[in-house]
């Protein structure tokens, strides 16, 4: 099923999900027929987002992927029942430069709305194209790395806490880009025991940074989502960076891939360092590319008499 937030006020942040059947919003979103989900984990897919990316990143996204989510909360500044938007007050102003008082406040929101009717959580930026099948898969694998990530959490009452490992002082945190996943337990443990003294009045950018040191200060590090080959599954680039990327033309991800080889024993570039098990593409600026990289990744999406789809066409009969 699809579930949108549902309201009569375009600005009543109050509100609560509302299931539609799946024949009435497939046809409009997305015109593949999928099999029945049967995941046995209900996910909570969560973006922040403003009123201006309204009709442009967040329908790109209620477009492309956001209705496969068991659950889709876009974290806004006006309430639209069809794009599944709240407007979601926090302290200080809406600006890029707070975007970790924004966070404060949607996993607050998530907490007290919606801790129950899901299992696991997803937040990520407007700018990222998620697969949500690999999502499941990533979150279903508890042998690639069952420490982080074990088997039944949530009934034995171990947090979890997943995401790309940035490199920090010695350490690593949670990187944002790609997003990250907490489970039921680690959202109760942010909101409850970390979140009312953690960084309560800071004003900063870095919501990833500070959201993985409020998580360490209650013993909760940024596990790893990295598959059985040691590949990474989230990262924060888009795809010619990632799929050209040597190491030798950004500073800050040289360092990133060389902690990556220091973790997993294999320093790899490229493709190479990527796996098959991708949770997404970030840095997608403009709805064109978010569709159109979605379009490569489900060919039947892409209308046959557009330039991508025609060009979909003629690689498929080349193949053959």
């Amino acid at each position: 099923q699809i579930n949108e937030l549902g309201t009569n006020n375009e600005t009543d942040a109050t509100t609560e999900f509302r299931n539609y059947k799946e024949s009435e919003l497939r046809g409009k979103l997305h015109p593949i027929k999928e099999q029945a989900n049967l995941s046995k984990h209900r996910i909570l897919c969560a973006l922040y987002t403003y009123d201006k990316h309204h009709p442009t990143m967040l329908q790109a996204a209620v477009n492309t992927w956001a209705w496969k989510c068991d659950g889709f909360l876009a974290a806004s500044t006006l309430t639209n029942e069809t794009l599944g938007a709240v407007d979601l007050p926090h302290l200080g102003n809406e600006t890029y430069g707070n975007m970790w008082q924004k966070t404060r406040s949607i996993w607050g929101y998530i907490y007290d709305n919606y801790l129950e009717d899901f299992d696991y959580f997803w937040l990520g930026g407007d700018d990222f194209l998620v697969y949500v099948e690999n999502l499941r898969g990533i979150i279903e694998d508890h042998e690639s790395n069952p420490k982080d990530n074990p088997e039944n959490s949530n009934e034995k009452y171990i947090p979890v806490f997943l995401g790309q490992h940035i490199p920090n002082m010695g350490s690593h945190y949670c990187g944002g880009g790609p997003g990250y996943v907490l489970n039921r337990v680690a959202v109760k443990a942010l909101v409850t025991m970390s979140l009312p003294s953690c960084s309560v009045e800071t004003v900063v950018s870095a919501e990833d940074r500070f959201i993985s040191n409020c998580f360490r200060s209650i013993g909760i590090p940024c596990g790893s989502v990295t598959d059985v080959n040691g590949r990474q599954r989230f990262t924060g680039m888009p795809p010619k960076q990632l799929a050209t990327f040597r190491g030798d033309s950004d500073r800050f991800y040289s360092n990133v891939y060389r902690y990556w080889g220091e973790e997993t024993g294999r320093f790899k570039w490229g493709l190479d360092s990527v796996s098959e098990q991708l949770s997404g593409f970030h840095m997608l600026r403009y709805p064109p590319f978010i569709h159109r990289v979605h379009a490569l990744q489900y060919p039947r999406t892409c209308p046959p008499d557009s330039v991508v789809g025609r060009a979909l066409s003629v690689s498929s009969k080349k193949s053959f």
